[in-house]
């Protein structure tokens, strides 16, 4: 329903995707699903200004990192808060995240450091 707060995913690993998708849900989020930047646009259409979260992966495959979509979509969704996951909580990933100013956690996060990021907000 559109009075739950709007969270989007973007993660190209199925599995990871889908395990985030259920503690956001758990969590009382709706959430939006994308595995790469033009997925991200063509998912949200006009529901981006209501993004209340934005949850990536730092290595998206081929294409732009997580950290470059997310700020390609910051336009749109200027308030949401930014969770950037990665396989590695140091080097390049961690650098690029604290640069844009977003929050980083290691890769798998725990249900429960999502649920509490989540609550921080």
């Amino acid at each position: 329903t559109i009075d739950k707060p709007l969270a989007v995913i973007i993660e190209d690993d199925a599995a990871a995707a889908d395990a985030l998708k259920l503690i956001l849900e758990d969590c009382g989020v709706r959430v939006v699903h994308a595995r790469s930047a033009r997925e991200t646009a063509d998912a949200l259409g006009p529901q981006a200004a209501e993004i209340a979260w934005i949850i990536t992966d730092f290595n998206l495959g081929p294409g732009p990192d997580g950290v470059s979509v997310v700020q390609a979509l910051r336009t749109a969704a200027p308030k949401a808060r930014v969770l950037v996951l990665s396989g590695s909580s140091h080097g390049h990933a961690k650098a690029v995240a604290a640069e844009a100013g977003f929050e980083i956690m290691r890769k798998p996060a725990r249900a429960e450091a999502i649920a509490d990021w989540l609550e921080r907000s």
